[in-house]
């Protein structure tokens, strides 16, 4: 279903980039939506979810949903901040999961093993910074996804492998919402440039402990912030 959900992504993205939905415009029903798109309404929902987390869309009650500004506008910010907000529990139950397992799979690495991951690592990050260079949020967090799958490809666990990907994968949405906000996408790419030193530098242990801190990063903050708003409304 993933491929599906992300070219649905893509469309209504593309059209909201291009103009053709214009800031301010009423999405169409979900059931028109999806009939016009030909996809299921649990396609069309996932793919709306993650232009919420883009700061593309953004959901008034139960007036539906409207197109938002987007771009680096505040307003944009402030609704990917609001998304990160109200789903940092589960974004941070996900990557306490990966945390542990990307770590467990550095460790594995021999010296080579990480010798090539901060080669195929570093081309991966300079990917990253040529994309939110051109102001692309959804390809810095495709690029995000490729340098973990990185870290964790040396592991000869098939399923391992299999369930970090899944992880990946699950992860996707909150990708999209750190790479939107300048000030994560920043601290994300120096975080990931620090675990390439590391792997370069045959450092695994170091590197493990740098990944399994930059997978709880973001979560923590958000989760922490929710819950002490939580606890003062």
């Amino acid at each position: 279903m993933s491929s599906l959900v992300d070219s649905t992504t893509e469309t209504i993205g593309s059209r909201i980039l291009q103009g053709q939905l214009a800031a301010g415009d009423r999405l169409p029903t979900e059931r028109d939506l999806a009939e016009e798109l030909g996809v299921s309404r649990t396609v069309l929902r996932e793919a709306l979810s993650s232009l919420e987390a883009l700061g593309l869309v953004e959901t008034r009650g139960t007036r539906g949903r409207w197109v938002a500004a987007g771009g680096s506008s505040e307003r944009s910010r402030t609704l990917v901040g609001a998304w990160l907000h109200q789903h940092a529990r589960e974004l941070l139950e996900v990557d306490e999961i990966r945390s542990v397992l990307e770590a467990h799979a550095i460790r594995s690495m021999s010296s080579w093993d990480a010798i090539d991951a901060a080669r195929e690592a570093g081309n991966a990050l300079r990917a990253q910074e040529e994309a939110l260079a051109h102001g692309d949020a959804v390809a810095a967090a495709e690029g995000d996804a490729e340098f973990h799958r990185i870290l964790g490809s040396t592991t000869q666990n098939g399923a391992l492998t299999s369930l970090m990907e899944g992880l990946i994968d699950a992860s996707r949405k909150g990708a999209y919402a750190v790479y939107s906000l300048p000030e994560t996408a920043t601290g994300s790419l120096a975080q990931h440039r620090a675990i390439v030193d590391a792997l370069a530098a045959s450092d695994v242990e170091t590197a493990a402990r740098l990944a399994q801190e930059h997978m709880l990063d973001v979560a923590r903050r958000y989760a922490r912030d929710a819950g002490a708003e939580a606890d003062a409304a």
